[in-house]
């Protein structure tokens, strides 16, 4: 899909992730090593695969290699500093990205950071782990994967942006921003006037009600959702008449009304007693079951369970196997495609290079002449808008499609929400509302997700409201949804049904196990999928049960590989036309986070599996108490310089001179050292304290502490929104900030149905007489 663009990799390490995405689907992604190359690792293996390899040993080599290349990505790991300004003067057409802990600018800007300091100034540590131990990271390192596959988003939208202005531009990405989405929606629950979430290791705490998710089985642990509302009651009842059938469940626990169940909990119709004890059922129930046979069973009966796998698991996986998802070199076996494309598939990347392998090719060879097929903007179109023009049909919900979409409005695309009250998305009934109003207008995860959409509400049991989606489809560029596989098509809506009204339709099907396959039809969320795709078997203690990292974690993964196969797949439109199909898998997609770990699996037989909050390299690295109730500083030594200087802030001038083999033979000392250290001090003051001596720490922030985060205000990254019902709420922005292009939310995420006349005339074109037709035919909601 990108072949006719040449990337320049400078990046190390941290960030090879996102030329790796771009070489997936198709660019010529050439990876710039110093003299005697990068270090080579099971990372390397995994992340620097289909990469050509040149050696560069100063900026004025780099420079001659971007003197005709499309995207600089760069992440300050080259050995020499590197001008981007320059490498853009000398060639116009030129997109830098430049990925960083905190942003280029701000108060934060100079601060050290590992993986573990920003997930805690994120929000997500916050509310990871147990309540009773200190917040827990997931154990295979994220951040830096986060900032990298948003670094290939914002390169492929600047790229749409030089098709319609000509140029090139930088990006500024903060990594700190990246992480943020994945405490959502937690990370705005302080402005929205709502207490902080608390963590709870395997469920979710409301108020006094814990929702247990994680239950031990015969074989391991599984995932059991219990829940309300029309769609999960259903689920829930479901599994408790399988229950019922062995004698767990008693015939007037069965009956409850498990839709209305939540609104009977608030009235005092139902009490607490009565979900804890089915809570209990289920953990007795589990522990009769495989994992096999629990997943067997919820695929036949749609029921909300799911295995927490081990990476073993996941490499064991039927599903992946049926769906032909690895590759294979030499005997191991790699995450392959991330989406499935039905016009121009996602080639198998080759081995990851020797150092230096193509130096001579890419010096004698040009990068590929063709440029980006210019975009005619209609009239009026906002040029500092890159996606100004783009047209969207969005039949998604809940969170991982939506948010891909939210990227796509934010960036000036026109999105057309369909939804149904019928079925309303679990966005507007959980995950928080504003001042605990319980309205779906005062959602606060929908007001973010659906930012910047235009929003119509369709009844799509009756056939004239699904010819309004026809019609919708045949005006759009783009339609994603995120349906069970088979609804659509039931409804005669299947790609097949509308690439006949638009034959040059990109279209994105989204769910959790993807379109094909045994596990096809598995019914689920984005903490589910998590759980599949083997993250939550890593996040926790090695003595107890997974704590799993908070909440929907593969939904805010997702949306970064949606929107580069969406843009990806445009751009081979406007090269030759052809609409396509894009078939995606969430666990597909979050399985490319581990891929190192896996890889190490297969070659030394270590299978990772959770361990606190150790590290491969550093110590001491923790999480350790500050003064107060719950307040926490996240300390991770990179090496002695930094331990001398932590040991000298602590008075222990005795322990300076310890080297890293000596702190790791006393690490469980050392911890309790900077633990009695640590809980008598101010945790935002310690923080400021460490980063000035040049050691790398940060307080663990929750939702309040990151809004008023100095560094993300000056990054602007929550912005207030106007909205019909709830006045101006919070939305998150992107993260990273694009030169060329205007930046911000118009709206928050609508009400139901507020565009529905802008929608049916002036986009479709519907007069008054037509509009009245739908409307007697009770296809408008």
């Amino acid at each position: 899909m990108l072949g006719p663009y040449r990337v320049l990799d400078l990046t190390d390490d941290r960030c090879w992730f996102a030329g790796n995405l771009l070489a997936q689907l198709g660019a010529d992604v050439v990876l710039v090593e110093p003299p005697g190359g990068w270090p080579r690792g099971y990372a390397h293996d995994a992340y620097n695969r289909g990469k050509r390899s040149v050696v560069s040993a100063s900026a004025d080599e780099v420079a001659a290699l971007a003197a005709d290349a499309d995207v600089v990505l760069h992440n300050d790991g080259t050995p020499f500093s590197i001008d981007l300004s320059a490498l853009r003067d000398a060639n116009e057409q030129l997109v830098t990205v430049h990925i960083t802990p905190w942003g280029e600018t701000g108060p934060k800007a100079s601060w050290r950071a590992t993986d573990l300091t920003l997930f805690a100034s994120s929000g997500q540590l916050a509310v990871t782990g147990d309540s009773d131990r200190p917040p827990v990271r997931i154990s295979i390192p994220q951040a830096w994967l986060h900032a990298s596959a948003q670094a290939a988003v914002a390169a492929l939208v600047a790229l749409e942006h030089r098709a319609r202005i000509g140029c090139g531009q930088h990006i500024d990405l903060s990594t700190q921003q990246a992480v943020c989405e994945t405490a959502l929606s937690a990370v705005l629950y302080a402005p929205a006037g709502i207490a902080e979430v608390q963590r709870e290791a395997g469920g979710v705490r409301f108020g006094d009600l814990m929702l247990r998710t994680i239950y031990p089985c015969k074989d391991g642990y599984v995932i059991v959702t219990v829940a309300f509302g029309p769609m999960i009651g259903p689920m829930v009842r479901r599994y408790l008449e399988w229950m019922h059938e062995e004698g767990f469940c008693d015939t007037e626990t069965l009956n409850k009304d498990w839709v209305n169940f939540a609104l009977k909990l608030q009235t005092g119709e139902e009490t607490i007693d009565v979900v804890e004890a089915v809570m209990g059922d289920i953990a007795r129930f589990c522990l009769t079951k495989t994992k096999a046979e629990l997943i067997e069973r919820g695929l036949r009966d749609s029921l909300l369970v799911c295995p927490v796998n081990s990476l073993a698991d996941v490499l064991d996986s039927p599903q992946l196997a049926a769906r032909d998802f690895w590759d294979d070199l030499d005997g191991i076996h790699m995450p392959g495609r991330f989406v499935l494309a039905s016009r121009s598939p996602l080639a198998p990347l080759e081995r990851a290079p020797e150092v230096g392998e193509h130096s001579e090719e890419v010096r004698t060879a040009s990068a590929a002449a063709q440029r980006s097929v210019p975009v005619q903007l209609p009239e009026g179109a906002r040029s500092d808008k890159p996606l100004a023009g783009l047209k969207v049909a969005d039949l998604a919900w809940v969170a991982a499609a939506p948010l891909a979409t939210k990227i796509l409005a934010h960036w000036g695309a026109t999105v057309v929400r369909v939804e149904t009250q019928n079925r309303p998305c679990l966005l507007r009934g959980a995950l928080g509302h504003r001042d605990d109003v319980a309205d779906q207008e005062n959602a606060i995860a929908w007001h973010s997700s659906n930012a910047n959409k235009m929003t119509i509400s369709l009844d799509l049991s009756k056939p004239e409201a699904r010819e309004v989606v026809r019609d919708l489809v045949a005006w759009a560029d783009v339609a994603i949804e995120s349906f069970t596989p088979g609804t659509l098509a039931a409804w005669g809506l299947s790609y097949d049904d509308l690439r006949e009204v638009n034959p040059e339709l990109v279209m994105l099907s989204s769910c959790v196990m993807g379109q094909t396959g045994p596990q096809r039809r598995f019914a689920g969320f984005g903490n589910m999928a998590a759980s599949i795709a083997g993250f939550f078997d890593i996040t926790g203690w090695a003595d107890r049960g997974p704590a799993g990292p908070y909440l929907a974690y593969t939904d805010y993964c997702s949306p970064r590989f949606t929107v580069c196969a969406l843009l990806a797949a445009l751009d081979h439109r406007r090269r030759t036309g052809q609409g396509q199909h894009l078939d995606f898998s969430q666990m597909e997609a979050a399985v490319h986070m581990l891929a190192p770990a896996i890889a190490e699996m297969q070659a030394t037989g270590n299978r990772r599996t959770r361990r606190g909050n150790e590290d491969d390299d550093m110590v001491p690295h923790g999480v350790y108490p500050a003064a107060g109730d719950d307040e926490w500083i996240a300390i991770a030594i990179e090496g002695d310089e930094q331990w001398q200087s932590l040991a000298i802030e602590m008075r222990r001038d005795d322990l300076a001179d310890l080297g890293h083999s000596s702190r790791r033979e006393r690490q469980t000392e050392l911890d309790e050292i900077v633990t009695a250290f640590t809980a008598r001090q101010n945790g935002p003051g310690l923080m400021h304290r460490l980063q000035a001596h040049g050691i790398t720490a940060h307080y663990v922030q929750n939702s309040g502490a990151c809004i008023d985060d100095p560094q993300l205000a000056h990054r602007g990254h929550f912005q207030w929104a106007p909205h019909q019902y709830a006045r101006r709420t919070i939305v998150d922005a992107m993260p990273y900030t694009m030169s060329a292009a205007s930046s911000g939310f118009d709206w928050a995420g609508p009400t139901y149905g507020e565009h529905a006349m802008e929608v049916l005339g002036d986009i479709l074109g519907y007069d008054a007489d037509r509009i009245a037709e739908l409307a007697m035919a009770e296809a408008l909601e």
